[in-house]
C-alpha cells in the first residue's frame, strides 16, 4: 500500500485491480449527531450525490455509525470524475434540493429506529455517541439550513478525509475539498456499570455486549465466537428456539471497543434464549473453550479470509485502514488477524472472557417475561429514578382519569432542575436541564379526510435516553401549553427543534 497526498488529502493506493475503485472516506457518522440532528450526515451525502450527472459507474454514498463514504468502480478516468464531482458538490454545497432529498430519506425510512446492535449501544451510552444510532430522531424535516451547512463545513473537509484507491490512480486527479481545522469528536462517557447486568429494550432479539479496553485482543473475539456456536447448538439445533446469530465489533476510541453477540428468538421464547446465552457465557468464563471448540473457530476464520474474493478483501482492508487513520484507531490487517488467531490458546480465551465479566450486559425485549438471573444486576435503559421529583405536577384530564386504562396513572412534573415523567407502570423518568438533548412540539396528525388521529403534544428528549411526551389527547391543551411555557423558560432556543417552514404542512 502506497501513501501519498493530493491537495492536502491523504491517499492510500493499492495497485493491481483490473478496474479502479476509489472511495472518498470522511471521519464522520451517526455518532457525531444528536437526537435533534439525526440524519444530517446522511442528508449531506444525499445532497452531494444529487448534484452528480447520470453515469454507468457502479457508484454510491454510504453513512455508517462512524464514517461516510463516496465510492465508485469503473474505468480510471470516469471514477476520477466521480470523485472530483463529489469534491465540487461539497465545496459548493447547494441546499436547493434539501426538501426533495428529505423526502427521499423519509421514503427510505432512514430516520426509523436502528437495529438490535444499536439498541445495545444506547444502553451503554444513552443518546450520545454510539447510542444516538438507535433512535430515529424527530425526522430530517426538522433539520434547518443552518444545521445542514454547519455540519458539512465542520466535518466534510480535506483535513477529515482519506481517499482510497484500488487499481490505477489517474494522473492529474484533483481533490479540491473545503479546508478547515481537523474536527474533534465529542467525548462520550459510558454509563457507570458496577457488575454484570441485564436490561430490556424495545428491540426484538436477545444479545450480550461486553466492553474491551486496551489493544485489540483476538482471544476475546474467539470467546464470543465459541459462545455463539454453543448457543446455536442448544437454542437452534436442540430446542428450536432460535434461527440465527451474529457478532459485531465497534471501536469507540483507540483503547475501547464494544462487542455485541446478537441472537434472534422465537416469539415468546426470548427469556429462554437469554437464559441459554447467559449460561453459555458464564460456563466459558469459568472453564474456557475445549481444544476442539478453539480449533473449529480458528479454522473457520482462516478459511473465511482465504476463500473471500481477493479484490473485495483488499478494498475492505484499505477502507478499514482509512477509517482507522481518521479516527485515531490501530488498524489490524487481515494478515494480522490470521497470525493473531493462530496464536490463541484455551487459557487466553478463558482469561480474556473473565477480564470483561463486569462489563457484560444481557438484553431482552421489553415484552419478554424474563425477570433476571442470579448474579445479574438490573440495568435501566434510561434516566430511571426511584423518587418522583418535586415540582408542579400535571395530571391527565378528568375524562382520561375516569376511563379504564393505564394512561390515567401518568404524571408530568415541572421541576426547577429538570422535567420528570411517571409512566403507566409507575416508573419515574427524569431529565435534568443539563442532560436535555432537545424538545419539540409534535403537530396533530390527520388522515386524508382531515380527521385528527393524534392531537400532538410536547416531546422531551434527554441524552440519558429518557424520551417522553405530554400529549394533548391525555393531558389536554391547557396542561400541554403550561408544560411548553415552563420548558421554554429553562431551555435555550437552540435546543428547540422546528419543522422546516417549507415542510410544515407535510409534516403535520
Amino acid at each position: 500500500m502506497q501513501r501519498i497526498e493530493i491537495d492536502g488529502v491523504r491517499v492510500l493506493h493499492l495497485p493491481g485491480a483490473r478496474r479502479t475503485t476509489m472511495a472518498l472516506v470522511f471521519g464522520v457518522g451517526v455518532r457525531d449527531e444528536t437526537f435533534a440532528t439525526r440524519e444530517v450526515t446522511h442528508l449531506v451525502e444525499h445532497l452531494v450525490m444529487g448534484t452528480l450527472p447520470k453515469s454507468n459507474l457502479q457508484r454510491n454514498g454510504m453513512t455508517t455509525v462512524d464514517s461516510t463514504h463516496f465510492h465508485a468502480t469503473g474505468r480510471p478516468a470516469a471514477v476520477a470524475g466521480f470523485i472530483e464531482g463529489v469534491c465540487t458538490g461539497l465545496r459548493e454545497l447547494s441546499l436547493a434540493r434539501a426538501d426533495a432529498e428529505i423526502g427521499v430519506l423519509q421514503a427510505e425510512d432512514c430516520s426509523g429506529v436502528g437495529g438490535f446492535v444499536e439498541s445495545m449501544f444506547a444502553q451503554r451510552y444513552g443518546l450520545s455517541g454510539l447510542g444516538v444510532a438507535y433512535p430515529g430522531g424527530p425526522g430530517p424535516q426538522y433539520l434547518s439550513d443552518d444545521t445542514i451547512t454547519a455540519h458539512a463545513r465542520r466535518w466534510f473537509v480535506a483535513e477529515n478525509a482519506v481517499l482510497v484507491c484500488h487499481g490505477e490512480l489517474p494522473e492529474g486527479l484533483r481533490l479540491d475539498l473545503p479546508r478547515g481545522p481537523r474536527p474533534v469528536h465529542d467525548a462520550v462517557a459510558a454509563r457507570e456499570q458496577h457488575g454484570a447486568a441485564w436490561g430490556k429494550s424495545w428491540a426484538a432479539g436477545v444479545g450480550l455486549m461486553v466492553t474491551s479496553t486496551g489493544p485489540w485482543d483476538p482471544a476475546l473475539r474467539v470467546a464470543l465466537d465459541v459462545v455463539r456456536e454453543r448457543v446455536q447448538d442448544v437454542a437452534r439445533t436442540e430446542r428450536g428456539l432460535s434461527y440465527s446469530s451474529g457478532i459485531v465489533t465497534q471501536d469507540v476510541d483507540r483503547g475501547r471497543r464494544e462487542i455485541v453477540l446478537a441472537v434472534d428468538a422465537r416469539e415468546g421464547q426470548e427469556g429462554a434464549v437469554a437464559t441459554i446465552l447467559w449460561e453459555q457465557w458464564r460456563a466459558l468464563c469459568q472453564a474456557g473453550p475445549s481444544p476442539d471448540e478453539l480449533a473449529h473457530v480458528v479454522e473457520g476464520t482462516q478459511q473465511e479470509l482465504e476463500d473471500a474474493d481477493e479484490d473485495d478483501l483488499l478494498l475492505g482492508n484499505l477502507i478499514d485502514a482509512a477509517v482507522s487513520e481518521l479516527l485515531g484507531l490501530v488498524h489490524t490487517s487481515n494478515t494480522d488477524i490470521q497470525v493473531a488467531y493462530a496464536g490463541v490458546t484455551v487459557d487466553m480465551v478463558r482469561d480474556a472472557a473473565r477480564a470483561v465479566w463486569a462489563s457484560a450486559l444481557l438484553q431482552v425485549p421489553e415484552w419478554s417475561e424474563f425477570a433476571g438471573l442470579p448474579g445479574l444486576d438490573r440495568w435501566r435503559a434510561c434516566g430511571w429514578s426511584s423518587d418522583v421529583p418535586s415540582g408542579r405536577t400535571l395530571r391527565p384530564s378528568a375524562l382520561v382519569r375516569v376511563l379504564p386504562g393505564a394512561a390515567k396513572k401518568r404524571r408530568f412534573v415541572l421541576a426547577d432542575d429538570g422535567v420528570g415523567h411517571v409512566d403507566e407502570d409507575g416508573d419515574v423518568h427524569f431529565v435534568p436541564w443539563a442532560a436535555l438533548d432537545s424538545v419539540y412540539r409534535q403537530e396533530p396528525a390527520r388522515d386524508g379526510a382531515g380527521k385528527v388521529l393524534d392531537g400532538g403534544g410536547l416531546v422531551v428528549i434527554g441524552r440519558n435516553a429518557c424520551m417522553f411526551r405530554i400529549d394533548q389527547d391525555s393531558f389536554g391543551s391547557k396542561a400541554t401549553a403550561t408544560a411548553a411555557a415552563h420548558v421554554q423558560s429553562k431551555v435555550p432556543a437552540e435546543r428547540w427543534a422546528h419543522v422546516r417552514p417549507s415542510l410544515a404542512t407535510a409534516a403535520s
